[in-house]
């Protein structure tokens, strides 16, 4: 998989915690401005939608969103990144110049572009998995709280990474000879106020970490690729970032 990378800087403050609501809010009005051709500025019935990328990044329905921002929960220093997946990379141009203009009240505000290459590293068979952000992943039309199992996490990227493609789908094959050897998580509470919908919404999920053992060498490309699909709902947002720790 080929994907590219935006990453931005500043000497300012870290404006909240929560990062990624912020950014894609105001990153939307300026892409907005940037790349529209519509004399009527409204998306609804637009001859260009099909291959306008603001479009694809906040209007296009039932279909996943081929970016994702990344960034730390805790972290102090004002530094993140938007990945972009698929046909979307062309736009790479418009979008940096977009979260450029986006970011003016900030300070020293820099953006770095990368053409990346996810390549599987070789297998193994004790790894850390921990959640940087909170993980919301539904299991029976619900949001899971307590508890989760790999296989739900697989799944998740599984079905993302061929979402993002455009591959035709095939069902998730690996070993469910895996063990968690140990696993501390709990339910991270997250809201922000949208300006559009006049309401909170909710973004809480698992955080924590994972020990496993015995996997296989696909459940162990599927982790590594999770680090850069993100897994769950709501990635565009900064949700579901995993890190994949090597132990043995």
């Amino acid at each position: 998989m080929i994907y590219t990378k935006l990453t931005i800087t500043s000497s300012s403050k870290k404006p909240h915690n929560f990062i990624g609501s912020k950014v894609r809010g105001t990153l939307g009005y300026a892409l907005k401005e940037e790349v529209c051709v519509n004399p009527t500025f409204k998306c609804e019935g637009c001859f260009a939608a099909d291959d306008c990328v603001f479009y694809k990044f906040y209007e296009q329905k039932n279909r996943v969103h081929p970016y994702r921002l990344d960034f730390d929960l805790e972290d102090e220093a004002f530094y993140f990144s938007l990945l972009l997946f698929g046909d979307v990379q062309k736009d790479a141009g418009a979008v940096k110049k977009a979260l450029l203009q986006s970011l003016q009240e900030f300070e020293d505000v820099e953006c770095f572009e990368e053409f990346m290459t996810f390549e599987s590293t070789p297998c193994k068979s004790v790894v850390k998995l921990e959640f940087i952000t909170p993980l919301r992943i539904k299991k029976e039309n619900k949001f899971v709280r307590e508890d989760i199992d790999l296989l739900d996490i697989l799944i998740s990227i599984n079905k993302r990474q061929y979402e993002l493609s455009g591959e035709e789908f095939q069902r998730l094959n690996v070993s469910k000879e895996y063990k968690i050897i140990s696993k501390h998580l709990y339910y991270q509470e997250l809201t922000r106020k949208s300006n559009v919908q006049k309401t909170k919404m909710n973004f809480g999920g698992l955080m924590g970490e994972m020990i496993l053992g015995n996997i296989d060498e696909q459940t162990y490309k599927l982790l590594k690729l999770g680090e850069i699909l993100g897994c769950g709902k709501q990635t565009v947002f900064g949700l579901g970032k995993i890190k994949i720790e090597e132990i043995a």
